[in-house]
């Protein structure tokens, strides 16, 4: 029987229900979804060439593994959060399906964020980290990155080690803050604002491909002191071990800069008891990123001039995804697209 309009097709069908699954996401969902879509792709892609290439790497093929754990934990709670409503017998259970369900989107931005380091080179190979180099030689007359290697010391790396590691903490913290307060439209305001951050320095890292100076300067043989430390550098360590390191292009514009300081935007603004806490923490990042060169100085300037673009971005993002897709969905859902958060 040939398909008609009460008897389609099955690429129709198909079609049909991608579009019935995308009404009913969230705008920070479908940005998962998105990210997904284009990490995977490259992933993949990554994976078959250098199989071909006969080079195995293990930070690579854990890309595949990273995007299946959230596409199966994107797959499972929103059932998981439907049979527990019906049920209506176990709150907390309950909120804590809703809690993972909310923060999955930002997970996803970390496993993009680990995948890409090492596949931006499938997009574009033109780096620019030589004329960062440059910009900064001619700003400050030197390299600062070079400049702080006269205040290295073991207690001093392990005390800037502790600061880097709390970024994974400040992303998410005024995000965490207002949900366990019950703001949970602030909230979600404020977590879609740091996805939305995430993604757009995503694409400037395609578009503008920088190594850190860790590896930039060790390249040219410019350090020399090393960055030893304690049992806290060792943690670091390993966890940059565990990453794909050697081609890393994922310095510029600095997203430990851009987020961090959306973070103490929206702490300012929702939050202002969490402010100074958050600050101390902020401040000690910034200078952890140049102090262990993990970042240029015009990193951190253009993750600051990030901000701006993000707050523009935020609710005009939302405001299409609410025009785009009118599903009812959930009632939090509906609450949250009639909520105007223009800064």
């Amino acid at each position: 029987m040939p398909a008609s309009y009460d008897n389609p097709g099955p690429l129709v069908r198909a079609v049909r229900t991608a579009r019935t699954a995308a009404r009913r996401l969230r705008p920070e969902e479908g940005l998962l979804v998105i990210g997904f879509i284009a990490s995977a792709c490259l992933t993949i892609y990554a994976n078959v060439d250098l199989y071909q290439q006969g080079i195995r790497s293990r930070a690579i093929r854990g890309g595949l593994l990273r995007l299946a754990v959230v596409i199966g934990l994107a797959a499972v709670l929103p059932v998981l959060e439907r049979a527990l409503r019906r049920r209506q017998d176990r709150p907390r259970l309950i909120a804590a399906a809703v809690f993972l369900r909310t923060i999955l989107p930002f997970i996803m931005c970390i496993a993009v964020y680990t995948n890409l380091h090492d596949t931006v080179r499938y997009v574009n190979t033109h780096d620019v980290h030589p004329y960062i180099a440059a910009v900064e030689g001619w700003i400050f007359g030197g390299q600062p990155v070079l400049w702080m290697e006269q205040f290295i010391t073991p207690g001093r790396t392990d005390f800037f080690n502790a600061f880097y590691a709390n970024f994974y903490l400040v992303a998410p913290s005024v995000f965490l803050v207002l949900w366990f307060s019950g703001r949970r439209q602030e909230a979600r305001t404020a977590l879609l604002g740091v996805i939305l951050c995430f993604y757009s320095g995503y694409v400037l890292y395609v578009l503008l491909p920088a190594a850190p100076p860790r590896l930039y300067f060790t390249s040219l043989g410019l350090f020399t002191k090393s960055l030893r430390g304690g049992p806290i550098t060792h943690f670091q360590e390993a966890l940059l071990a565990m990453m794909p390191n050697h081609a890393a292009r994922g310095a510029f514009p600095s997203l430990h800069a851009a987020v961090s300081c959306l973070s103490l935007y929206y702490a300012r603004r929702y939050c202002p008891r969490f402010f100074p806490v958050l600050l101390i923490f902020v401040v000690g990042l910034l200078v952890s990123t140049v102090y262990l060169r993990h970042h240029w100085v015009v990193d951190l300037l253009a993750g600051a001039a990030l901000v701006p673009w993000v707050l523009w971005l935020t609710p005009r993002f939302e405001r299409f995804w609410a025009t785009r897709f009118t599903a009812d969905g959930d009632g939090e859902t509906r609450k949250f697209r009639l909520h105007r958060h223009d800064p």
